[in-house]
């Protein structure tokens, strides 16, 4: 067991090193089996790089119907998906309709040379470029009618106006940021597909108005994940790091209208 979790400390901290920062990798989720033994599959990273999901990181996993929640946290194990290392869940029942969610403290991280990043605080490292500490927060949807607007609270949060599900390629999606509670004025959200690797100048991007909402054209069927980073100064634990940075994201599909398929 020792040498297994030194093999994933040394793959994270290789990974770290080539990209740059570890910081900066996104967490989000995705699911893979029948619907009667359904599997949540919490990714980590970038299309382009993968390092593994740790699972002592998640602090919650949670399955949402019909006003129901259930927590998938028991049970989480690693696996691979597309040749990429991940965490999944145990399986439940999914009706077609369950809001997923879950919380990941990516914990924190110092930079001590120019792209040499280290899972460290700032306490090891006063004399670092730079620190921060990394926590993720991941939304997604089974299918149409989940409580798509249902705000749970995450310190960072994207909330759609209406079913993503349901939206078509050619419609607009209107996603309202939240930050500690309230609207993020002019942030940055991002849309992808957790799936394609794409260059950074390439990735669209969306501002958020006053009321912290993000109109994002969907221009295809498939899968789409959207993303917004935010990072605040000072950190809220100064003497661990210089800033804190929140990342939320939020996984769909759309699904071809009937009509697409004759």
């Amino acid at each position: 067991m020792a040498s297994i979790f030194l093999r994933i400390v040394v793959s994270c901290l290789a990974t770290a090193i080539a990209a740059g920062t570890a910081s900066a990798h996104d967490i989000w989720l995705t699911t893979t089996g029948a619907a009667k033994a359904r599997r949540v599959i919490i990714n980590y990273g970038h299309p382009h790089d993968r390092p593994p999901t740790v699972a002592d990181k998640v602090l919650d996993l949670v399955a949402i119907s019909h006003g129901r929640q259930t927590s998938l946290l028991e049970g989480l194990a690693p696996g691979r998906a597309g040749g990429a290392p991940i965490v999944e869940s145990r399986p439940f029942v999914d009706d077609g309709h369950a809001l997923l969610a879950v919380r990941y403290d990516n914990g924190y991280w110092v930079k001590i040379a120019d792209n040499v990043y280290r899972n460290v605080t700032r306490r090891l490292a006063p004399d670092a470029a730079d620190s921060l500490w990394s926590v993720k927060f991941a939304k997604a949807f089974t299918g149409s009618g989940a409580p798509f607007d249902k705000v749970l609270g995450h310190e960072i949060e994207l909330v759609p106006l209406s079913d993503p599900a349901a939206v078509k390629p050619g419609e607009t999606l209107r996603v309202r940021v939240l930050f500690r509670g309230k609207p993020l004025v002019n942030g940055e959200v991002e849309r992808g597909d957790g799936k394609t690797k794409i260059a950074e100048k390439d990735i669209p991007k969306f501002r958020t108005n006053e009321d912290g909402i993000a109109t994002i054209p969907i221009v295809k069927t498939g899968p789409h994940l959207i993303v917004i980073d935010h990072r605040v100064k000072p950190s809220l634990t100064p003497e661990l790091a210089a800033s804190d940075l929140y990342n939320a994201t939020l996984w769909f599909s759309v699904r071809r209208a009937p009509s697409e398929f004759k």
